[in-house]
């Protein structure tokens, strides 16, 4: 086992980092101008039923549906292009960047996403992301199942979880109680849904979007200052 680190941050991505609402809006603004609206609202509903099945985003299993129900039309092939060349980096919260950096200064920042085998992995290469924690990225289906895991790859005497899904950062709670301090960050429609942000425990610390960690202070027990 590696040496504990004093603490170490995991950073969620989809609308904490990046800013997957607006990307799924230019998505669908693409469909609509390709495929019509009855081509675009065939591929959403895809994409909402693998999500609801797969518990996350998958872009590429919808693509990949979209075209068979398309009958394979070599049309498809453009929405191929879309997600592989999307610009990313323009995607980034203010800040996003800079926050992995300060981040870096009072602890080890570790990617922790939801998603895919592909797709995710390659957002969060080409945004930047990926360089910006020197490839200290983990993605799983259902992170929340893993802290295990992530217990024995990155031993630390404190954790700090930042995420904008408040139910992942109450699961995270519960299991390792006083030993985390969760962040929510109130960006994308996760957390502006009343629905799913009123959870328990509530989070430790509430902030209105990434770039408000530049103000954060040194962290040396788990207690923000």
């Amino acid at each position: 086992m590696n040496p504990p680190e004093k603490t170490v941050f995991f950073v969620d991505v989809d609308d904490t980092l990046f800013d997957n609402d607006h990307f799924e809006h230019q998505l669908r603004l693409f469909l609509d101008e390709r495929f019509g609206r009855h081509g675009r609202d065939t591929y959403i509903r895809i994409f909402e039923d693998l999500r609801a099945g797969e518990g996350f985003a998958d872009f590429l299993g919808a693509a990949q549906r979209f075209r068979i129900v398309m009958d394979e039309h070599p049309s498809t092939m453009g929405l191929s292009f879309f997600l592989r060349d999307f610009p990313f980096a323009l995607g980034l919260y203010p800040h996003a960047l800079n926050v992995l950096s300060r981040l870096s200064d009072q602890g080890t920042p570790v990617i922790l996403s939801d998603g895919d085998a592909f797709f995710q992995p390659h957002k969060i290469d080409r945004c930047g992301i990926r360089a910006a924690v020197a490839d200290r990225v983990r993605i799983f289906v259902h992170k929340e199942t893993r802290l295990d895991r992530l217990e024995q790859e990155f031993p630390a005497s404190h954790y700090v979880l930042i995420d904008d899904k408040s139910r992942i950062l109450s699961a995270v709670k519960r299991e390792w109680k006083n030993r985390v301090t969760t962040i929510w960050v109130r960006q994308g429609h996760y957390a502006r849904d009343p629905a799913v942000s009123a959870t328990d425990p509530p989070p430790d610390r509430t902030i209105e979007r990434i770039g408000d960690l530049m103000d954060l202070t040194h962290l040396p027990t788990g207690t923000w200052g």
